[in-house]
């Protein structure tokens, strides 16, 4: 199948334009960067006496469970409830070029609320400094996860109008790679493989470029 990047740049710059075009976009990202930076500079950071962020590691994933679900939850859901999806789908457009578009919008969006927790690195820097390297493999590791997430908060989107109904499916259905996974089968290697903390760890240790 032959994608037409001119369809996916409309969907994607409609969707990504649409969610800063109130508050609720730069809300976000203030409260996902300062949460962030809570947990990341901790009194348990200072006592380790170590320039990385694993404290924020140890807690990222459950900082996405509450913040992927708020970028996707009006996806599809705000489209189902004004009744523009039926009219999205009868455009000239495929199906897969539709949901890539609106999938890179909020690629997109958690992106722009991750180039501003590079913030972060600048309180390491007047610290002490920071390995390059490692926090490069932390911050891929980041993107990621977060992009893996959104996958299911889209998928929550579709399966309803309302995007407060969205959001609590969302949460759900990433809670199952965050938190349920690692609690109900933590002695199957096969399960664990499947979560999101067991695949993050070697981004966060710097192991993929090392």
């Amino acid at each position: 199948m032959n994608l037409r990047l001119h369809v996916i740049w409309a969907v994607f710059k409609r969707n990504f334009l649409s969610y800063f075009s109130g508050p609720l976009g730069y809300v976000f990202i203030v409260v996902f960067v300062a949460i962030g930076s809570f947990y990341a500079f901790n009194t348990e950071f200072f006592a380790s006496n170590l320039a990385n962020l694993s404290k924020l590691n140890d807690v990222y994933p459950i900082l996405l469970l509450l913040f992927v679900p708020a970028i996707t939850m009006a996806a599809w859901a705000e489209e189902r409830k004004q009744g523009t999806d039926e009219l999205l789908f009868t455009l000239p457009a495929a199906d897969f070029e539709i949901v890539l578009g609106k999938y890179l919008a909020v690629l997109g969006v958690y992106t722009v609320a991750l180039l501003f927790s590079l913030s972060h690195l600048v309180v390491l820097t007047f610290l002490g400094g920071f390995d390059v390297g490692l926090m490069f493999s932390t911050y891929v590791g980041y993107w990621v996860m977060g992009g893996a997430l959104l996958s299911c908060g889209m998928v929550a989107s579709v399966l309803t109008s309302s995007a407060t109904v969205a959001y609590i499916l969302g949460a759900i259905l990433c809670s199952i790679p965050v938190l349920l996974i690692e609690r109900i089968s933590p002695s199957s290697r096969l399960l664990q493989g499947l979560s999101v903390q067991e695949q993050f760890r070697d981004f966060g240790l710097g192991l993929p470029w090392r």
